[in-house]
């Protein structure tokens, strides 16, 4: 009745792909005729099938093409596809986000879905989360994708320039959304056609697709060039605020998102400085270096937040339990963490460009995506994309137990409560996941089981490049695995191993017993790591482990009960602790989905503006714009270019000239938007809405964008000399960038920007200013 109801009311997530099933119940009586088909007739027959009128975005598959269909994918692959994985395909192609639990088959389900889109004469992407799974699945679905003559090919981090031109215009291209949203970066900077790789942004189908559309969405990819300025010297400020102790020269928030300096502190440094005011203008950039390394060193902790890997750091997305490739802070961030590390502290460079990931998907003509959480996010979805979702139920029944979730008051309670519950099952043969929040945790967990005789396997963030391994051999009889955040690692755990060979001894054991230690951010990504448990109807248990001392607890509960729970913590009842962590996930969770609106509020008037810029550069690199507005400017010296060689040499000089030009102005523009934005959230303290704000004057400062860079153009054409044509624009001392680099940052490194701006500056006023505190 309650699903019912929410159809009927349209509520978000409530979509209904019942009207296909008949297609694939068609498509069922349609299989000795597809089965009776020669292997070089499959082409030709899924393209004789008829694709059904649809929206203009979408297809609907035919039952012959799903007939089709699936014989190929029995023939080449050795799978026959399920009614589920059938209907799911039918969804993704009519353009809707799809939730299928983990183990039901969605890298099949995309594929057919791409196959039916590729059928229709459309280019699809099928995104996924990282190279490992872009590689691998491209690899197992092209035997399928071949025998209906369909052109496959991947794209990855170390894809060579040439090859990714050369896989864009094939039919299905599988590619991290990263990779492709850094091609269009690199993409509007070319100065010729030849330089792009040209990514048709026809049809996305998203893998893991709450991960990228939610969790990612707000990530600024961001395109950086070499810059002149040289590192800042952290040594200094990183040897000061070692010398400085917690509570009497520096006090961390509740919610240990910001730490700042006391009176103590203060003088401490300034004394260490030579007697400076550190206040003063002239020591403006020390004391922000020593902010920064304070920072460094009290909330941003090795091997949960960042790994040092070959004399490098690297950034860990908790969100995956992965090593995020190419992925840093801020400059001024990374690099007091480099030399908080004592590592060689990297070049900030020059911003040239930034694209969210949102920004990215938003500019499909067709968008849909897969995952086993989709529902849980549904309201999102239609916010920020108006897509549609909807859920698939299992083929099998669910077998799976979730046992209640224990909660525990401290650390080593919750320790001794993990070890007797993967001692037990573990003699008993049945193999285990224990699941972990962070790098440190996961070795540590390892080593209380390694002391108590059980020999775990470990995967984290430091030797994720042996997962598929590792996991192959998670749910072999006995076995015992430590895992960080399992959501996008796309492989299964299967009973008996990964041909299942023991899996009905595996299965009398008990199945895959799921040991979740504390509870994530968000319940979706609770919710993945149970799903693998109870895989296709196999039988399962899950128990969940959660401290009062976990960093989700004490960062999102409010004070009061944080305070109820030192004072009578020994005298709540399970379900009061129960009741009190499940609100501190809906406020983590809470707090996510307004940076996500809060962040794309504020991208929307640069998104709006980088269209307007690009369109006019479009203009000036295939066209005469350029010559058109470097001769309204300078018509005599135009004419004495043009009479000393020729008109065309002339107006090529000024294409390039006018292309360096807007692309400068436009890196200064963003830098400049990028420093506003920062601050604006001050105007809360006055009363203003900050986004309301940040529009107004992201429109002032863009009046004149594009006259300020034709007249610099036109007064750098002015100066040429005869001599000088025909030669490269670097003879007139513009040069681009020697080098570019591409990497993924965040907009709240460690958390919300508005939150930590407003109580800093509410702080620092009230100390400061009003003496109140």
């Amino acid at each position: 009745m309650r699903r019912w109801i929410e159809r009927v009311t349209g509520a978000p997530g409530s979509t209904s792909f019942r009207r296909f099933r008949r297609i694939v119940s068609a498509a069922n009586e349609r299989g000795q005729w597809a089965g009776d088909l020669d292997d070089a007739d499959l082409s030709r027959a899924a393209r004789a099938a008829l694709i059904s009128p649809g929206r203009s975005a979408v297809v609907e598959p035919t039952a012959d093409l799903l007939a089709v269909l699936r014989t190929a994918a029995r023939r080449t692959l050795g799978e026959e596809p399920f009614d589920e994985q059938l209907l799911a395909a039918c969804a993704l192609a009519a353009g809707n986000a799809v939730e299928m639990d983990t183990g039901e088959g969605k890298t099949l389900a995309g594929a057919l879905a791409a196959a039916a889109f590729a059928v229709a004469g459309r280019r699809v992407h099928v995104l996924s989360v990282n190279d490992y799974l872009a590689e691998r699945d491209a690899a197992w679905m092209r035997p399928l994708f071949d025998s209906l003559d369909i052109r496959v090919g991947w794209v990855g981090q170390h894809t060579p320039l040439m090859t990714r031109a050369e896989m864009y215009r094939l039919d299905v291209v599988y590619a991290p959304v990263s990779e492709v949203g850094y091609d269009v970066l690199r993409d509007r900077f070319a100065t010729t056609e030849a330089d792009r790789v040209s990514p048709v942004l026809d049809v996305a189908i998203v893998d893991e697709a709450d991960a990228v559309l939610i969790d990612e969405a707000v990530s600024p990819l961001v395109l950086a060039g070499t810059s002149t300025d040289s590192p800042e010297d952290f040594t200094l400020a990183d040897a000061l605020v070692q010398e400085l102790d917690p509570g009497l020269h520096y006090a961390i928030d509740a919610d240990h998102a910001t730490v700042s300096l006391t009176d103590a502190g203060l003088d401490l440094l300034e004394n260490r400085l030579g007697g400076v005011n550190l206040y003063d203008t002239a020591h403006t950039a020390t004391l922000t270096r020593l902010n920064l390394a304070l920072h460094a060193h009290v909330l941003v902790h090795r091997d949960v937040d960042y790994l040092v890997v070959d004399d490098a750091i690297k950034l860990i997305n908790t969100a995956r339990g992965r090593v995020a490739h190419q992925q840093r802070w801020p400059d001024g961030l990374h690099a007091a963490v480099e030399a908080k590390e004592q590592l060689t502290v990297s070049s900030p460079g020059i911003v040239l460009d930034t694209l969210t990931v949102q920004d990215l998907l938003r500019r499909y003509m067709t968008l849909s995506g897969m995952s086993g959480t989709m529902v849980a996010v549904a309201e999102e979805l239609a916010e920020f994309y108006s897509l549609r979702s909807g859920r698939i139920e299992r083929r099998l029944p669910n077998q799976r137990t979730d046992l209640p979730q224990r909660v525990f008051l401290d650390e080593d309670s919750r320790v001794d409560a993990v070890l007797v519950e993967a001692r037990e099952r573990h003699r008993a043969g049945q193999p285990v996941l224990v699941g972990t929040q962070s790098v440190a945790e996961s070795e540590h967990y390892a080593k209380v089981l390694a002391e108590a005789g059980i020999e775990a396997h470990v995967l984290n963030a430091r030797n994720d490049a042996r997962e598929a391994a590792v996991i192959a051999e998670a749910g072999e009889y006995g076995a015992v695995t430590i895992s960080t955040q399992m959501s996008g690692r796309g492989t299964d755990i299967r009973l008996g191993g990964i041909d299942e060979h023991d899996h009905r001894r595996v299965a009398r054991s008990g199945g895959l017993a799921v040991l979740q230690i504390g509870r994530y951010p968000s319940g979706r990504l609770d919710a993945q790591l149970r799903g693998r448990s109870g895989r296709q109807g196999d039988p399962g248990t899950t128990a969940t482990f959660v401290s009062t001392t976990d960093e989700l607890v004490q960062a999102n509960a409010p004070d009061h009960l944080l305070e109820k729970i030192r004072r009578r913590g020994s005298q709540l009842d399970q379900t009061t602790l129960g009741s009190i962590i499940d609100q501190a996930q809906r406020i983590a969770e809470g707090i996510q989905h307004d940076r996500h609106r809060d962040t794309w509020d504020f991208s929307r008037a640069i998104a709006r503006q980088r269209d307007t810029v690009l369109g006019d550069r479009e203009a000036v690199m295939n066209g005469d714009r350029a010559a058109l507005e470097v001769t309204r400017r300078i018509p005599e010296a135009f004419d004495r270019l043009a009479s000393a060689s020729s008109p065309s040499v002339v107006a090529r000089l000024a294409r390039d000239v006018a292309l360096w030009c807007l692309d400068e102005q436009w890196c200064d523009h963003l830098a400049h938007l990028t420093e506003i934005r920062d601050g604006i959230h001050l105007q809360a303290l006055a009363g203003v809405n900050p986004r309301d704000e940040f529009h107004r004057i992201a429109l002032r400062e863009f009046r004149g964008f594009f006259a300020s860079a034709y007249d610099r153009a036109a007064d750098i054409t002015r100066d040429v000399t005869p001599d000088q044509l025909g030669q490269d624009i670097t003879v007139l001392g513009l040069r681009r960038p020697s080098a570019t680099w591409t990497y993924m940052t965040s907009d709240n490194p460690l958390g919300s920007p508005m939150d930590r701006a407003a109580r800093a500056a509410g702080k620092w006023i009230r100390t400061r200013v009003n003496r109140i505190e």
